[in-house]
Parts: structure tokens; sequence; C-alpha cells
């Protein structure tokens, strides 16, 4: 979905475009961001956009389910994604200066092309959160993975592990109250 700049302009806050579209991102997505998603349904976009001082806003609501793959086991899992994106088109430098660094200000191209597609692409991507499990690894119900002299522990395996460790061997005791004694 494509909007431009000019023709933007009979639209103002109080008259906005609605904007009602299912876009499918999912080639773009695989092929820009091939390790972080596996699989994109289409996806739901509804907002407005219009012009203020000379500006176009956007204000888009975007739903969808992606595929990524688990952080844990690297099984696919699907994530339903819904956020509300709102970003802010420039035609000039001067005009970009206009805004707080909090907002997202972008200068449109020589044509005065918004790229809607691109613009909800990049925005799923960052609502992929750091830590992705498939309901079985939140459960418990799955094996850690483990390697070679490595393994993937639980906070509470890793807990005991440390505590254990902290238990003094009887035979060496006496060392512990050395230390002790010797900082005075």
């Amino acid at each position: 979905m494509k909007l431009y700049f000019n023709e933007l302009k009979d639209y103002s806050s109080n008259r906005p475009l609605e904007i009602n579209e299912t876009i499918d991102v999912k080639q773009q997505l695989l092929q820009r961001f091939p390790d972080q998603v596996l699989n994109a349904s289409e996806f739901k976009i509804s907002g407005v956009a219009f012009t203020d001082k000379g500006d176009v806003v956007t204000s888009l609501h975007v739903e969808g389910t992606l595929t990524v793959p688990s952080t844990r086991s690297l099984k696919p899992v699907d994530l339903p994604v819904y956020f509300q994106m709102d970003e802010i088109y420039v035609n000039s430098k001067a005009a970009e200066q206009r805004y707080d660094d909090e907002e997202a200000v972008f200068m449109v191209n020589e044509d005065g092309k918004i790229d809607i597609d691109n613009a909800v692409t990049e925005n799923i991507v960052l609502q992929i959160p750091m830590i992705v499990l498939s309901s079985d690894e939140i459960a418990g119900n799955e094996e850690m993975p483990k390697g070679n002299d490595w393994e993937v522990l639980s906070s509470e395996e890793f807990q005991k592990r440390q505590e254990d460790t902290k238990k003094v061997d009887p035979r060496l005791a006496k060392l512990s109250q050395f230390f002790d004694d010797s900082e005075d």
C-alpha cells in the first residue's frame, strides 16, 4: 500500500483519510528478516492519515500473526501481533526539526511516496519479543537443550547448583574460618 504526500494534502485531522486494508507482507518479512520470521499471516491495518502543518501524519492499528523460532529450541511458535504505530512524514529537513526525538519522523523521497507496507514490515519485526517460547517450553514439559560440555538450566536448577557450590567441604571448614580472622 502506497500513499502520496501531495494527494494527502486534501485531508485534515477533521477529515482524515480512513484506512481499512489487509496487506500481505510475508515475502518482505521472509526476505529481509529470514532468521527472525518463519511465516506470516496477512495483516489487517486500520487507522487514518492526514496532513498537519504541511506534514503527513499516520495513525495505524496493525493485527496479524507471525511464526517465529523459539529462542530456546528454534521450534516454530505462532506469535499474535497487534500494535499501534504513529508516524509523521515530512518533505524537508527543516520540517523534521520541528519534532521531538521521541516522535517517529521520516523524510519522504523525491517522488513523495510513503510506503506503508515497508513501514508496517519494519514495525512488525520490532514487536518480536527478546524471548519467545512454545507453550510446552513455558509449561516446563519440554527438556532443555544440551550438548557436549554445556546445557541450558532453568532458573530453579541454576539456584540449586549455586547453593550446592556454596556448601563448604567439612574437611576445609577450618580454612574458611582462617580467612574470616585474617580480614581484621
